[in-house]
């Protein structure tokens, strides 16, 4: 029942995130979400939300090396404004926006998963991939 929540949860975030068009052609298709640890610090807490609705889908804890991820029903990306938040030791780390990058050439063909990596040094990095774990 809890993961059925969840799941329900996830999929609404991503309805208002991606959100749905009649144009498909050219369009970025999405169909996962994955938070990545590249760092060598377990990260907690980590929130992302969609700014305008108040929406959110969350994961609790992705150890160094580690990921987080979900698939949802395949749909359209729309740009919606994001704010990502987390933990590392205990203190709180927020980026008021989240950005994704979008590739150069978008395939129409397939759907791409959003990722989150979080770095040691560079913060973190948000793109589409094709490969499920391009990490």
């Amino acid at each position: 029942m809890q993961n059925n929540m969840r799941n329900l949860a996830i999929m609404t975030l991503f309805s208002a995130l991606i959100g749905c068009s009649s144009h498909a052609e050219n369009q970025l298709r999405v169909s996962g979400l994955a938070f990545y640890n590249d760092s060598n610090e377990t990260i907690e807490n980590i929130t992302l939300k969609v700014t305008e609705t108040g929406k959110m889908v969350s994961c609790t804890l992705v150890e160094p090396k580690r990921y987080c991820a979900t698939g949802f029903p395949q749909t359209y990306y729309k740009n919606a404004k994001l704010s990502l938040s987390w933990q590392v030791s205990g203190n709180n780390a927020v980026t008021n926006e989240v950005v994704f990058t979008k590739p150069a050439r978008i395939d129409s063909d397939i759907s791409y998963i959003a990722v989150i990596k979080f770095n040691s040094n560079t913060g973190l990095e948000a793109f589409f991939t094709k490969n499920p774990r391009p990490f």
